[in-house]
């Protein structure tokens, strides 16, 4: 990420200009912006009155909200807040007098056009240093592994406790014993767990639904061999499926079992949600009105993909369905 700014005097002549790299960490066009009118600012002499030419509609927004308005707690949820706080603090610091406007974006202007070509530059020159975090003036500074925590902070704690239950379940050997917990798509088990909460609850009488689904993600249905395993006094460890009497009663075998009834089996429950799945999602797309149409070759490119083949290859594969 790079900015880049320019001073110029009220005859339009460019008196200095500035550009620079700055940490990718929490990357935005809007972060850029920001962080261009901080170092610009910090360049002012004391009691300068300037006026601030941009194009970022929502640097305008955010600019009345948190600086010309009193500190309001909101802000510190906002992400850049470091950097609106150093804003708010060289402006009491320098006594400055400072007024945005707006210019329009993609409107040719030259001197919009000279700023935007710095900042490529900047970019793309790899001599350039990023400007360290020192430069913050917030009045507190939280930092995570040295590094500045310049988003909501409230939202950034709760996202490392989250990681951290997450690896904490990755590590289980339910997700070891066959196949690596690399091979899992952890984000997304994550966001089918934490999105079962909008619709599971005691009131809808969805919250055995969601702890069957639970159990069953971490082993933990009384199947035989988890029976075994918990009371091996009671269950011989030497019994085999009542079923088949051949092979242990795992979560995985009662997929495969061959003597559950057709109907009972999950393999083929699995199979049938994601066929009607696979044909209600091509009969929107066929049915949708689009700008551009379809190809005729297009049901037959979607059908062939191979997120629809559900016949399963290993133990492995059947652990991660």
């Amino acid at each position: 990420m790079a900015y880049a700014w320019t001073a110029i005097d009220p005859d339009g002549f460019i008196l200095e200009s500035c550009y620079n790299n700055i940490s990718s960490i929490f990357p935005s066009a809007l972060r850029s912006e920001i962080f261009a009118l901080l170092h610009g600012l910090d360049s002012l002499p004391r009691n300068s009155k300037i006026t601030v030419a941009t194009d970022c509609a929502q640097l305008l927004s955010l600019w009345s909200l948190y600086v010309d308005a009193p500190f309001i707690p909101r802000m510190l949820n906002e992400s850049n807040h470091l950097l609106w706080s150093s804003i708010r603090t060289i402006m009491l610091q320098k006594n400055l007098d400072v007024s945005l406007i707006k210019v329009p974006a993609h409107a040719d202007d030259p001197l919009n056009n000279y700023v935007d070509a710095l900042a490529k530059a900047a970019y793309n020159d790899s001599y350039l240093s990023s400007r360290p975090s020192s430069e913050l003036l917030a009045p507190c500074i939280l930092q995570f592994n040295f590094l500045p925590v310049n988003m909501n902070i409230r939202k950034f704690i709760r996202d490392i406790f989250d990681a951290k239950s997450l690896l904490t379940l990755a590590v289980l050997p339910r997700f070891n014993s066959y196949s690596s917990a690399y091979d899992i798509d952890w984000a997304c088990t994550k966001f089918c767990l934490n999105n079962n909460k909008l619709f599971v609850s005691h009131r809808n009488g969805r919250s055995e639904f969601c702890g069957f689904c639970i159990k069953l993600l971490l082993d933990m249905l009384p199947t035989l061999t988890t029976l075994q395993r918990r009371k091996p006094h009671l269950y011989n460890p030497n019994w085999l499926c009542p079923q088949c009497n051949s092979f242990p009663e795992t979560l995985d075998h009662l997929w495969t079992c061959p003597y559950i009834l057709p109907e009972f089996s999950p393999l083929n429950t699995f199979k049938t949600l994601l066929m009607t799945l696979r044909t209600n999602y091509l009969d929107k797309f066929l049915s949708a009105t689009s700008l551009i149409p379809l190809p005729d070759s297009f049901a037959a490119e979607f059908t062939a993909f191979n997120c629809w083949d559900c016949d399963p290859l290993s133990i492995s594969y059947l652990r991660l369905a």
